[in-house]
């Protein structure tokens, strides 16, 4: 389950084994970005790790709490960590290896990207339509195809200083290389192979088009993985 190896994960399920907690005490409990620990605590829920209640007393507020598959994935994965340590993250080579596509995505669309839902459409469609080999598994979700993992690596990028995000309620509204990243997108652009570069045009076309005719069009043209989860 993909959701629990992302960052500050394991920390909220370990948090919320021992006792339920609302959000303000969760994030002081986990550490971290405030950003981060809200979109794990989405993913979870969406993963049917987490559930959302209400305070038994005065003040009434939102309280988190394991449901019955977080509390035996939290139990695993305290058992696991006990063994084999906390999750390493990824080396410098392997982060470019692995958010290539992203960095190349912003490459090619002249460094910046903006709105969370056309980056999802986008990176979709890229699998989809130019055949690119992305490491992303989308699901139905609002808006059609999502895929969290996007995020995750978005967060990688962020940490290494090659991406800066502008954030709205933990999904990036506005995506853009640093200087760092400007100088190694260009490299890992370069680096892939000629078929591959050849592709990026159509997605050019895809981001002129503007938000409501994209989904339209990946509403239309992908209806089993646009339907709504009910």
């Amino acid at each position: 389950m993909e959701e629990v190896r992302r960052e500050k994960a394991p920390e909220i399920l370990a948090a919320l084994l021992s006792r339920p907690r609302g959000v303000r005490e969760l994030w002081q409990a986990v550490g971290g970005s405030p950003n981060t620990v809200e979109l794990r605590v989405k993913e979870l829920q969406r993963a049917g790790l987490i559930q959302e209640g209400q305070s038994e007393t005065w003040p009434y507020k939102k309280v988190l709490s394991l449901t019955d598959k977080g509390r035996r994935v939290a139990e695993m994965l305290r058992l696991q960590t006990s063994l084999t340590g906390p999750l390493r993250r990824p080396t410098e080579e392997e982060l470019k290896e692995r958010g290539k596509w992203l960095l190349s995505l912003l490459h090619v669309l002249g460094g910046s990207l903006e709105g969370a839902v056309r980056l999802q459409k986008l990176v979709f469609l890229m699998k989809k339509e130019l055949g690119m080999e992305v490491p992303y598994q989308h699901v139905p979700f609002q808006h059609g195809p999502f895929c969290g993992e996007i995020y995750e690596d978005l967060m990688d990028l962020e940490s290494a200083g090659w991406v800066s995000v502008v954030r709205e309620l933990a999904e990036p509204v506005l995506v853009s290389l640093t200087e760092e990243g400007k100088r190694v997108a260009e490299e890992t652009f370069h680096s892939l192979s000629k078929e591959a570069k050849g592709n990026w045009e159509k997605l050019k076309e895809f981001n002129r088009m503007p938000l409501s005719q994209l989904l339209e069009y990946v509403y239309t043209r992908y209806p089993k993985e646009s339907r709504m989860l009910g």
